[in-house]
């Protein structure tokens, strides 16, 4: 059991674009997805991710994540897209017509996304 916690692993990033190319790979997925949201000193700026299906490779130990520089807020994400196209929302709860993403909102950067991304892994 010590020998498997003290075992070296890898944590690939993998940077969209966007929050809709972000919620698209998190909605793809089988599992459910959370979102995890916070302050990147590193990267000056809001960080929006998941750990999510990885274009239909399921990897745990790659983190897909946005920049986000809007200022809504929220503990719900919500995805949908009908034929006027994609649109995204906070919101402050539950939706049940449209893909809800629970996000949790963390205090400070997680050390192994600040490390990573040190170590030229954006």
């Amino acid at each position: 059991m010590q020998e498997e916690r003290n075992r070296e692993w890898e944590l690939e990033l993998l940077r969209v674009k966007s929050i809709l190319d972000l919620l698209r790979l998190a909605a793809s997925t089988d599992s459910v997805s959370v979102l995890i949201e916070f302050w990147s000193d590193s990267l000056n700026g809001r960080v929006i991710g998941t750990f999510a299906n990885n274009y239909g490779i399921t990897k745990l130990d790659v983190f897909s994540f946005t920049l986000y520089d809007g200022d809504d807020d929220g503990g719900f994400l919500v995805y949908r897209a009908d034929e006027t196209g994609e649109h995204y929302e906070f919101l402050r709860g539950l939706s049940s017509d449209k893909i809800t993403f629970p996000v949790v909102k963390l205090f400070k950067e997680p050390a192994w996304f600040s490390e990573r991304v040190k170590s030229g892994g954006d």
